[in-house]
């Protein structure tokens, strides 16, 4: 970006609430930026198609839903430009998303978007935000207070010879398995899924769980289709039946994805490489406050945290 664009993308810039008719305009930024990421940092958005848009555009109409007062938008000369979507659940808050436009990164917008997204969570004890290994953001999150962890990403398609037998985990039921998940989840990040789990059944979601001896052993996991949106246990082995059955559940054809693997999750990593995934730096954590420790074991959403 010119000098002379830069100035004029700081100075030029409005910061208000996000709206619905914004969602559209909103969604194809989001993945245009998010694309041009990978490209420089070395991961994969996978294919856009109609069932990604109409999720990702879910995702934004949820959120606005929710947490009205969380979600802004930057516009200039009428076009959307980037955007914040940030929730809050209890006494935790989290940055469900924000991204700036291609050509416009660097001028400043980011930071005014991230503003007012972290003051909507002011008065919340615990923070986290799953991040994209952008080094512009990762110095905003870092610059406001946040503890940051590296990351890892696991892809691939797993060697299907090496999945274990007996793991004890079963298909979850929605209706009389809410509760248990509900506690897990809490017992890690510090509050429940609530609603949210009722999103994430309505989006096809699939629940998965175990349920063996005792309050130790115990564990609940979401997928979405091949990828990991969330796992929540009691115990690292609980965690590693957990992880091992959601891999084995995707097809042979299927590439895994297991985001957000950082330092405290030796448990997830030595599945990951025990099944034949590739690891990538990619995704870091930033945590504040009473999550200032990861939690684990724990795989957040990196919509719902």
């Amino acid at each position: 970006m010119t000098d002379l664009l830069r100035d004029r993308a700081a100075t030029d810039v409005a910061v208000r609430p996000l709206r619905s008719d914004d969602v559209v305009e909103g969604e194809q930024l989001a993945w245009d930026a998010l694309e041009g990421a990978g490209r420089r940092y070395g991961f994969d958005m996978g294919v856009r198609d109609a069932e990604r848009i109409a999720f990702a555009q879910e995702r934004m109409r949820y959120l606005l839903t929710t947490d009205p007062d969380g979600c802004f938008v930057a516009e200039q000369d009428g076009e959307v430009v980037g955007v914040a979507l940030a929730l809050r659940r209890g006494s935790l808050w989290f940055l469900s998303l924000l991204t700036v436009r291609e050509g416009l990164q660097g001028a400043g917008i980011g930071r005014r978007l991230l503003d007012p997204a972290v003051a909507y969570g002011s008065d919340c004890s615990a923070a986290m935000i799953c991040a994209s290994p952008d080094p512009k953001a990762l110095r905003r999150y870092g610059q406001a207070g946040f503890a940051l962890h590296a990351g890892f990403e696991a892809t691939g398609q797993p060697r299907r010879d090496r999945l274990p037998g007996g793991l004890g985990v079963r298909d979850g039921d929605w209706d009389t398995d809410r509760e248990l998940a509900d506690e897990l989840i809490t017992a890690r990040r510090g509050e429940p899924y609530g609603a949210d789990l009722d999103w994430c059944r309505a989006r096809g979601m699939r629940l998965i769980v175990r349920d063996g001896i005792g309050r130790d052993d115990r564990a609940v996991a979401l997928l979405n289709e091949s990828r990991i949106a969330m796992l929540a246990a009691t115990s690292d082995d609980a965690a590693v039946r957990t992880l091992w059955t959601a891999i084995a559940q995707a097809g042979p054809a299927d590439h895994v994805r297991i985001p957000y693997l950082h330092s405290r999750q030796q448990w997830a990593l030595g599945v990951a490489l025990e099944a034949g995934l590739s690891l990538s730096p990619s995704d870091a954590l930033a945590t504040r406050g009473d999550l200032l420790v990861p939690p684990s074991p724990y795989l957040p959403s990196g919509i719902l945290g």
